[in-house]
């Protein structure tokens, strides 16, 4: 009866986090449409990615950016479950969708775009797209196009460092708009949304851009460990400890991570030991494998 009411409760616990994780898609998704619609696009700025690539397409070819950024992340969403699995982008796919639904519904009288300078534009354009990538983010999950794309090369390849992916990724996106819309000046404009949002980004979400150091103090170990090397793919070390005021043995893991893990292991340690500690300290560099060469 007790394994029953526990079966039960875990299966109410995995939907309020289900319906949760929707709430922040749908949310972040909306935010990151009236974001672009309102201030980057009428002005041919963008936060990169799969919706620069939607901006260049919408001015040049006259295509939808709903449908461009749906075409842009099909090739990729493919690719993506054929090494990573469904599960692994099933989120990512219902965001991307939602964001192509809210480019192409929200939007604003035309009348309301008088009189907004490019300055105040690439501000607060920033500003609103970077909150709804962080509830994006806490979702676990991306909205595709330069996200997924640099997620898929970190995995795939050797290169050890996302943020420098993403960075690449976005600076082809600004020579296209440079190329696309023969001013220089636009294209500055929308590296400065892009830093917004960035940091915007880092504020509302804890550690988005930083590497972090986890300690985790367990009596689970070997199930906490299992779960940080097969579904983070990170390394661990392992510290046999006891208990100062119980005297029981516990084992203290530490686990350096990056970027899109950091929610993902709350989680998976939440799910391992609901009463395990665990505590996470900002580095500004980690040198070694998985991480910058020394």
């Amino acid at each position: 009866m007790k394994n029953k009411k526990n079966t039960e409760n875990k299966n109410n616990k995995k939907i309020i986090q289900i319906l949760l994780d929707l709430l922040y898609i749908i949310i972040g998704t909306f935010f990151i449409a009236l974001g672009t619609n309102m201030f980057l696009l009428p002005h041919k700025m963008t936060t990169g990615g799969a919706s620069g690539i939607a901006t260049i397409f919408y001015y040049v070819l006259n295509i939808p950016m709903g449908i461009t950024v749906i075409l842009v992340n099909i090739p990729l969403f493919i690719f993506s479950i054929i090494k990573l699995g469904f599960k692994f982008n099933i989120k990512s796919i219902i965001s991307t969708i939602l964001l192509s639904f809210f480019l192409e519904i929200v939007k604003l009288p035309l009348s309301l775009y008088e009189g907004i300078d490019l300055f105040t534009s690439c501000i607060f354009g920033g500003l609103i797209v970077g909150v709804g990538l962080s509830m994006i983010f806490r979702a676990d999950c991306s909205s595709g196009g330069s996200d997924l794309l640099a997620q898929l090369i970190y995995r795939l390849t050797s290169l050890q460092s996302l943020s420098n992916i993403l960075l690449i990724i976005e600076v082809v996106v600004i020579i296209g708009q440079i190329i696309a819309f023969k001013s220089i000046n636009l294209a500055l404009y929308s590296i400065i949304a892009i830093f917004i949002s960035t940091k915007v980004v880092d504020i509302i979400y804890e550690g988005i851009y930083y590497t972090k150091v986890v300690t985790i103090i367990t009596r689970n170990k070997d199930k906490v460990t299992k779960s940080i090397l097969n579904d983070l793919k990170r390394g661990a070390t392992i510290t046999n400890s006891i208990g100062a005021h119980s005297d029981d043995r516990i084992a203290t893991i530490t686990c350096i991570v990056t970027r899109p893990q950091i929610a993902k292991i709350k989680k998976l340690v939440k799910a391992c030991d609901a009463n395990a500690i665990m505590y996470i300290t900002t580095v500004n560099e980690a040198l070694g494998n998985g991480f910058k060469e020394m």
